[in-house]
């Protein structure tokens, strides 16, 4: 299960279900999209780690405290504190872009490693 078919397809799922959210309002359906993509991702990754491929680091605490920026702005943002929940929103949004970017270096450096050897 850990193709890069899983991962883009979890990214796809994702962002079709934060734009139909934003433009059609489809609560229920655009919340379904958005659960399947974080699990193929979710999916992604724990394949990468079992297999060795991947071994979780320090790179984590961006994906935690990115999760955690992410939901604390949307709850914001619900609540009516736009311009603060929006900007927890986005930095959420970069952390979590930052972990996948380390992420995918440091899949490609163990793949390094382990065709050298």
């Amino acid at each position: 299960m850990g193709t890069k078919k899983t991962l883009f397809g979890g990214i796809i799922l994702l962002i079709l279900g934060i734009v139909l959210k934003n433009i059609t309002g489809l609560t229920a359906l655009s919340i379904a999209f958005m659960v399947a993509g974080v699990l193929l991702k979710t999916l992604y990754i724990v394949s990468k780690a079992q297999s060795g491929e991947y071994k979780p680091g320090k790179e984590l605490l961006f994906l935690l405290s990115g999760l955690i920026l992410f939901f604390t702005g949307i709850y914001m943002r619900k609540a009516g504190i736009n311009p603060l929940g929006t900007i927890l929103f986005f930095t959420g949004i970069t952390l979590k872009i930052i972990f996948i970017l380390l992420f995918i270096k440091k899949v490609k450096n163990q793949k390094n490693i382990d065709t050298v050897h």
